[in-house]
């Protein structure tokens, strides 16, 4: 029983969403925009009025920032000129105060031992995804790591959804995500998405979800069922 209990997720893969649903990262990406704003001259904006556009990409978030600052978007040179800035500062400051959510990693590491493969899917570039993993330390735990320039496509398309389940071989998977994009892009690829409800959100299709969790702790039974053979 115990060697069966071991080993009774084999064949099943989670994938989940990164920004908002496995590790908190608005502050350092607000703190990135808001470096690229004031290189050229603008005011700051506070991270909450942008954490509902991490998952849109840095376009949107400096976007944003440019409106709230100066309320106006900025011009294709500008936006170009910003996003560098932005990303390199990122890439220098890329876990200052991102950490992932309590019970996320605890919970991983469980199904990993019964089996599990688990899968990365995100809107973020694949190799800023990348670095975050490495410089958390958390690379280990995950088979692929799929971003938005990884597939064909970015969520909510379903080919991002599709290659993580070709490179984890999986015959069954569950999708873990914060927002409506993630729920979308797991419909389309026909799988299950539980939705964090502490997220980034926009969250308006509560109701084509297979559940809300508030806490990891509350997703495993769920989740455990939905993978169960």
């Amino acid at each position: 029983m115990a060697e069966q209990r071991d080993n009774d997720l084999a064949g099943a893969a989670v994938l989940f969403d990164l920004d908002g649903t496995l590790v908190d990262t608005a502050e350092d990406l607000a703190a990135s925009m808001n470096h690229a704003m004031q290189s050229a001259g603008l005011a700051p904006v506070a991270a909450e009025s942008v954490r509902h556009l991490v998952g849109h990409g840095a376009r949107r978030m400096l976007m944003r920032g440019y409106e709230l600052s100066v309320d106006r978007t900025p011009d294709d040179q500008e936006l170009d000129d910003a996003l560098a800035l932005f990303l390199e500062h990122y890439e220098a400051n890329i876990a200052v105060h991102s950490r992932p959510f309590d019970g996320a990693v605890e919970m991983i590491e469980a199904l990993r031992a019964r089996g599990a493969r688990m899968a990365i899917c995100t809107n973020k570039r694949e190799a800023m995804a990348r670095l975050l993993m490495e410089t958390l330390g958390f690379t280990k735990l995950f088979e692929t790591i799929v971003g938005a320039d990884t597939a064909s496509a970015a969520k909510p398309d379903a080919a991002p959804v599709q290659l993580c389940l070709q490179r984890t071989n999986a015959d069954r998977a569950a999708f873990i995500g914060d927002s409506d994009t993630d729920i979308k892009a797991a419909s389309a690829a026909g799988l299950p998405c539980f939705v964090a409800d502490f997220g980034y959100g926009p969250l308006t299709l509560q109701d084509q979800t297979a559940g809300i969790f508030s806490s990891y702790a509350d997703l495993s039974p769920l989740l455990e069922e939905s993978l169960r053979d």
